[in-house]
């Protein structure tokens, strides 16, 4: 056998196959090992991100003292503590009195984020307080001065500078004091009937944390659905007064940042499984044209009395000693590339905390990949090796085309391998397994278009005709290229999405002040301050509190009561002449004519099986309203405007029972004049989300930069499908073009026909990729719940540069034939 496997490795490396074969392996092996490891290190990193919104990974949260058992569960699981209480109370000098949001802490707070405060203190003491530039400027006090918070005095140590940790409900009422635990008794502002907020923030590595949830779930009744998420709409007081224990995780927050979170976990999950699909093709397209060009050897050999068994033992020496290289070669540029990609995102994120960890890499996606890579590449030589090897000699010699039989052998065992690849590489077993049957539906059903088209054009006969030689084999051809190049185009295309996305959830302008509990009294007036700041808002809403209790007069079941959350608790409900410009209806008519018709959240209509004409009876402060369903709407809850889970035509209810509320934009340069404003109207809550919206502004250019990284690395591997594929293009028009010199044809005639040739494959291709990436697309968008759109750009751009890319790198690649002598062309052919 070693005799066989020396001239075979000669033969090998005097061909220009293996060498792509080895490139393709070896790049499977480093994009897939620095992606999924890559990604594991952005999702940790995304993570911690997002927990500092809270100040830690896990927070508990009651309205009673938190039990010494989840402390102590806490401290056996090694997490980091912190204690943290939140109330309101009423603080005063002798000529101010302001209602502040107290949060008092300790001195481990906060175990996530910072809090800075000016002048700079490792942590607050006793007697001191700790108050927003807010509660300065409302106050009139400065550092050394003296503030009362109830009945106890405090000392104005600092100024709070930036604290990640900002509220995200209604209860938190802005102008923000900070005090030490250790004085909360003594204010007295604690009595019973006061809504309080006791928290136990949590941090620790990730299987600690996960081993804590797993046991808060195992030990409390409410198990599953332990943590109520904040209500998402804006006017919510952060749900309820009943004693409830919670378990609030860093993405169960606010759904503002949260949902950007989200979207890139899908991209990072569908740019891992698309680089793999890449990976996977490149091997598959290499590993046909490495057997291609060895097919001649094997004859040879058949010829000369070699053995099936000993051939094949031969080439499977000969693969893994590929595979070797390949691994080598793979290694070493897969942690080099996973390290260079973590030193590219610090430099371009900053705000990232990121860690490459050597150990993590070799024990974790490189051995897996390794392994895939090598199926994969088996899956797809070894069905074409075994038709060889079962073919008599004088047949291979005479090079006749594989049976129909053969081919789908091949394409059944190399797909069953690709998809194992696929799966096993990718942690998102449903979108992979989505993306991978849409490729697979998509590919067939597109083959079998082009099939028809070029046999239609062949069966012209006419000038055209002379282009198509084998419909079957071309139309296989321009679906591969096609298939490469539109995996590289739906990530751009979902990168562009996504940004449109997070640029219309944040246009300039973004309201970043919140009014809340306005008078009805006031309302002309308050306008009328606004519009002379020149400070655009929302429309002020009527927010009259109501709970939903039936549906078509039917009370609803106890049962859904105790889970659904907009049944337990009092609704913020409003009546207007428009909705939030962000709103959709989705289904029945937009305008509410008569009072008494009533629009309804879409996701909370089909939660509660409310439909189009059903009656539902709401209880209001002053009795009992019948509203009739007339449309259901879409909700960006993401949005930074006021939203509502029920808006109601006017007239429906006495506005004079509640209070307004809305939204406007404060330029940073005039944060100054809302003091006098908070001031005029007294009774009215402010709420500021500038430090919360700027948090989610960072995030989202911190995300822009993480998906252009991925799609650079993705077009990568697909550059190299499409090498690949144009490569077995020009492989089998070698042997035409020199046939067709040794019969005389001219220079010029040969480079412009297969010039045009190959440009009109690449058109079709990119026509046909068009298609896969726009349905591929919005297949995915639906998962990352993005409103699919056609993307016209695309359909402009692709074909005309494929075309011109083919047809250059066709004639570049094929010129060189021309220039020399038929009988030398034909003798370099198996070279």
């Amino acid at each position: 056998m070693m005799g066989l496997v020396q001239p075979l490795l000669r033969q090998s490396f005097a061909s220009s196959g293996v060498y792509l074969l080895i490139i393709a392996l070896s790049l499977a092996i480093s994009a897939t090992t620095a992606l999924k490891f890559s990604n594991a290190q952005i999702q940790q990193a995304v993570f911690l991100q997002a927990a500092k919104m809270q100040a830690a990974d896990l927070v508990l949260t009651d309205n009673v003292p938190i039990s010494a058992q989840w402390k102590d569960l806490a401290k056996t699981e090694q997490l980091k503590q912190s204690e943290v209480t939140v109330f309101s109370s009423m603080a005063h000098t002798q000529d101010n009195f302001v209602m502040v949001n107290v949060k008092a802490i300790d001195a481990d707070f906060p175990l996530r984020g910072e809090l800075k405060v000016q002048p700079t203190q490792a942590s607050i003491s006793s007697g001191q307080v700790w108050l927003s530039q807010r509660s300065m400027d409302l106050l009139q006090v400065k550092i050394g001065d003296t503030l009362n918070i109830a009945d106890a005095g405090f000392k104005v140590s600092a100024v709070i500078e930036k604290d990640n940790n900002q509220e995200l409900g209604f209860s938190a009422f802005s102008p923000t004091v900070i005090i030490s635990q250790q004085d909360i008794e003594r204010t007295h502002a604690i009595q019973t009937g006061s809504r309080i907020d006791y928290r136990l923030l949590l941090a620790g590595e990730p299987n600690q944390l996960k081993k804590f949830e797993q046991q808060f779930k195992a030990h409390t009744p409410q198990g599953e659905g332990q943590h109520q998420h904040l209500q998402r709409e804006t006017t919510d007081d952060d749900a309820a007064s009943s004693s409830s224990l919670k378990l609030r995780k860093a993405d169960d927050g606010n759904t503002r940042l949260m949902k950007p979170i989200q979207n890139l976990d899908t991209f990072l999950q569908l740019a891992n499984i698309l680089t793999i699909l890449l990976c996977g093709i490149a091997i598959a397209l290499s590993s046909q044209r490495y057997v291609q060009q060895n097919q001649d050897h094997i004859a040879l050999m058949r010829c000369m009395g070699a053995g099936k068994a000993q051939i094949l033992k031969a080439y499977l020496l000969l693969l893994l000693i590929i595979i070797g290289i390949a691994m080598l070669l793979g290694s070493g540029v897969g942690l080099a590339l996973g390290y260079g990609l973590l030193q590219l995102m610090l430099q371009l994120i900053p705000h990232l905390e990121l860690q490459f960890s050597l150990w993590e890499m070799l024990w974790g996606p490189l051995p897996v990949a390794i392994f895939t890579s090598a199926i994969v590449l088996l899956g797809f030589v070894l069905p074409s090796l075994s038709q060889l090897l079962n073919t008599p000699p004088i047949r291979v010699i005479r090079q006749q085309e594989k049976s129909v039989r053969s081919l789908w052998v091949m394409f059944v065992t190399g797909t069953l391998s690709l998809v194992v690849f696929s799966l096993v590489l990718t942690s998102n077993i449903m979108l992979s397994a989505l993306v991978m049957g849409a490729m697979l539906l998509l590919s067939a059903v597109l083959f079998v278009m082009v099939w028809i088209l070029l046999k239609s054009i062949k069966a012209l006969k006419n000038r055209w005709s002379s282009y198509v030689r084998t419909p079957s084999q071309t139309a296989l051809q321009i679906t591969a290229l096609a298939l490469g190049l539109s995996l590289m185009t739906v990530l751009v295309v979902l990168r562009s999405d996504l940004l449109e996305r997070w640029q219309q959830q944040l246009p300039a302008g973004t309201p970043n002040q919140f009014v809340y509990g306005l008078p009805p009294f006031e309302v002309d007036q308050f306008k009328q301050q606004l519009q002379a700041k020149g400070w655009n808002s929302t429309p002020l809403y009527p927010n009259v509190k109501g709970r939903l209790i039936a549906h078509n007069g039917t009370p609803f079941d106890p049962a859904l009561v105790k889970t659904n959350n907009a049944l337990k608790r009092e609704l913020n409900l409003t009546q207007a002449n428009q909705y939030p410009k962000d709103n959709l209806i989705v289904s029945g008519r937009a305008n509410l004519t008569q009072a008494g018709e009533v629009s309804v959240e879409a996701k909370l209509a089909k939660g509660l099986g409310i439909q189009l004409g059903d009656q539902l009876t709401f209880s209001l402060p002053e009795g009992e309203l019948q509203a009739k369903v007339v449309n259901l709407r879409q909700v960006e809850w993401e949005s930074f405007s006021p939203n509502f889970f029920f808006i109601f035509a006017p007239q429906s209810m006495d506005e004079n029972a509640g209070s307004y509320l809305g939204s406007f934009y404060v330029p940073p340069e005039q944060k100054s004049q809302l003091v006098a404003l908070i001031q005029q109207f007294s009774n009215t809550v402010f709420i500021d989300v500038s430090l919360m919206l700027q948090e989610v502004k960072n995030l989202v250019n911190v995300l822009v930069q993480i998906i252009t990284v991925l799609a650079l690395l993705v077009s990568l591997s697909g550059f190299l499908v499409l090498m690949a594929c144009i490569n077995l293009l020009m492989d089998e028009r070698k042997k035409e073009v020199a046939l067709l010199r040794s019969f005389g044809s001219s220079k010029a005639r040969l480079k412009n026909m297969m010039s045009l040739e190959i440009g009109l494959i690449g058109l079709i291709a990119g026509i046909v990729s068009c298609l896969f990436a726009e349905v591929m697309s919005a297949i995915v968008s639906q998962k990352m719940n993005l409103e699919p759109q056609l993307h016209f750009e695309i359909w402009l751009i692709l074909p005309l540069l494929m075309l011109v890319l083919c047809a250059l790198i066709g004639r570049y690649r094929l010129s060189y034939l021309s220039d020399i002598a038929p009988l030398q062309s034909l003798r370099e052919l198996n070279q």
